[in-house]
């Protein structure tokens, strides 16, 4: 019953309880920015896309573009409560992901250590990258929007498609996975 001096439930129980908590700011993190600070900045931009959203990137015209449309207020939301939010967000998420796609991965039949270590492999980049990501776009809103030059610009838009191609790539592995683990249940569901 007891391993280390510690009742297995206890442990098991609080893995769960900081599971569930990094999970829940995950998505409360999630939600402040996809349904206050991200539309606030798109009408603040009159309508044009963030540089975190970008999928495909921006060049030095779109990215003048849209720091001129936001104006000072606007890219001083920006660095102050958009990216700070998503600094603290990328982490969570980088965990909470890898968490859920190692157990994906441990039910297509995957053992438990290579589960792990293949969702952190996939994961944890994109994390790393849209962090990166925030420092070049804090970068990007703190010169003037006449004073960027392309090679700063263009720092910034590989790290969010670099990013946003992780994710892609962690998806695909996702679905993969759920796709392998509902064979795997059918399997043992018809024998």
């Amino acid at each position: 019953m007891r391993d280390g001096g510690r009742p297995r439930s206890s442990l098991a129980l609080v893995s769960f309880a900081l599971v569930v908590a990094i999970v829940t700011a995950t998505i409360v993190l999630f939600a402040a920015m996809h349904l206050v600070t991200l539309p606030r900045l798109r009408d603040m931009a009159g309508g044009l896309q963030v540089f975190d959203l970008r999928f495909l990137g921006y060049d030095r015209t779109d990215a003048v573009a849209l720091l001129r449309a936001l104006g000072s207020e606007g890219r001083a939301e920006y660095l102050r409560v958009q990216l700070r939010l998503d600094d603290a967000f990328a982490p969570l998420y980088g965990l909470a992901l890898s968490l859920a796609l190692a157990e994906i991965l441990g039910r297509a039949g995957l053992g438990r250590v290579a589960s792990f270590l293949l969702a952190f492999a996939v994961v944890l980049p994109t994390a790393g990258f849209d962090i990166a990501e925030n420092a070049a776009i804090a970068e990007l809103l703190r010169r003037p929007p006449d004073t960027l030059d392309q090679a700063v610009v263009a720092v910034a838009s590989f790290r969010t498609t670099t990013k946003w191609a992780f994710a892609g790539l962690g998806a695909a592995v996702a679905l993969t996975g759920i796709l392998l683990a509902n064979r795997r249940i059918d399997r043992d569901y018809d024998e």
